[in-house]
């Protein structure tokens, strides 16, 4: 679906990322059942990235491994072996470390360029990181595209998590498919393991063809099949997977307490002993199903996900000052009228915000009793 909006220069909010469409018809309409792009002006995005952040990331030789630098060609990923050199860092650990000369005969002969795990690299990636981490309440990871005219990094796949991409400069044909893989795990491998007759049978037809220029933005359900290849001389886009907690986490969170108890710590039946080990399984499900059930578990899965949802992108340090920050999320501001009208205007520019930052806005205000009235209000929410 194509929908035309303007933005401000500034790092967006949410609602401005899928804006004219709204939260509400978003989660509706979109969330986790269709893709959505959203065409934009061409400067909408500049604050985000550019050509010239990208490559002062690269400079810092000692960030990058052939883990967080990957090189794609038709999918899946190429052998770090093939542009990496084994060297040991200034700690004495082995690393795979990116060599420039090798890495551009590779994309000279078509390779996409991915530095992943970007989100809280610049101010700027954490913002638009952090505006979907309190969106989502879920992680939030950002991977760098740089891909060449007629390239084409990925073949036809889906991803396990939704897909937020942001076209930062040049331009990218995306086709997208009716086809979904049901569900997929956030650490699903893509989709090229299924085998090329697998993928075609599942993909279905192209639903919908579109180019992306700058300031564009496009999303894509975790599951829906797509690829994308690009249509100028060099194109930059960044994409924000959702990572949301399944249920699969929750024995993540209890394995601790699994490790402690009794039962799970006896021998299980010989294997031989068919009838002895059913029942055993059948006390283990049940000593499971107390366990996950209990007070203490639902506490633990709580403050879990909201770990996962807040641990990053939101500032940790304002130094010289060596205090700790805290961090409001910005919620009904339409309960603000009369003697807090004045602060109305300021939360609405943003999804959230520091306390240093409210101090530096109001100068003259007394911080701590107006972040304390706000939060009774429901205005804003601690965060962190």
């Amino acid at each position: 679906m194509r929908i035309v909006d303007a933005m401000s220069k500034t790092i967006p909010r949410f609602a401005d990322l899928i804006s004219p469409i709204t939260r509400e018809k978003f989660e509706l309409d979109y969330s986790g059942k269709a893709h959505l792009y959203v065409s934009g002006n061409d400067n909408k995005f500049e604050n985000v990235a550019s050509w010239d952040a990208i490559n002062k990331l690269l400079a810092d030789s000692t960030l990058w491994t052939g883990r967080l630098l990957t090189l794609a060609k038709q999918g899946p990923t190429l052998d770090p072996k093939t542009y990496c050199v084994v060297e040991t860092d200034r700690d004495g650990h082995v690393i795979q470390r990116p060599v420039p000369e090798l890495i551009h005969k590779h994309l000279q002969d078509g390779a996409t360029l991915v530095l992943n795990h970007a989100d809280t690299l610049t101010p700027e990636l954490s913002g638009v990181a952090g505006c979907l981490q309190l969106q989502f309440r879920a992680q939030v990871k950002c991977n760098i595209y740089c891909s060449w005219q007629a390239s084409q990094g990925f073949a036809t796949h889906f991803d396990g998590t939704d897909v937020f991409v942001l076209q930062i400069a040049g331009r990218k044909f995306w086709n997208l498919y009716e086809g979904f893989y049901e569900k997929p795990l956030s650490s699903s491998p893509y989709v090229f393991k299924l085998g090329a007759e697998e993928n075609e049978r599942l993909k279905g037809d192209c639903i919908e063809k579109v180019e992306l220029t700058p300031g564009d933005f496009l999303y894509i359900p975790r599951g829906q099949y797509h690829d994308a290849i690009a249509s100028s001389e060099a194109s930059l886009h960044l994409t924000f997977g959702i990572v949301p907690l399944v249920g699969v986490n929750v024995f993540d969170v209890v394995k601790a307490q699994l490790e402690h108890d009794p039962l799970f710590n006896e021998p299980l039946p010989h294997y031989d002993q068919q009838h002895a080990l059913k029942s055993h399984l059948a006390k283990l499900g049940r000593r499971l199903e107390e366990i996950i059930c209990s007070c203490e578990a639902k506490q633990l899965v709580r403050t879990h996900q909201k770990n996962a949802a807040v641990q990053e992108s939101f500032p940790a340090y304002d130094l010289p000052f060596n205090g700790k920050i805290s961090a409001f999320k910005v919620g009904n501001v339409r309960s603000l009228l009369g003697d807090e009208s004045w602060v109305r205007d300021w939360l609405c520019a943003r999804d959230w915000f520091t306390d240093s930052e409210f101090a530096d806005a109001f100068p003259d205000r007394d911080i701590n009793k107006e972040l304390r009235i706000l939060i009774k209000l429901c205005a804003i929410e601690q965060i962190g």
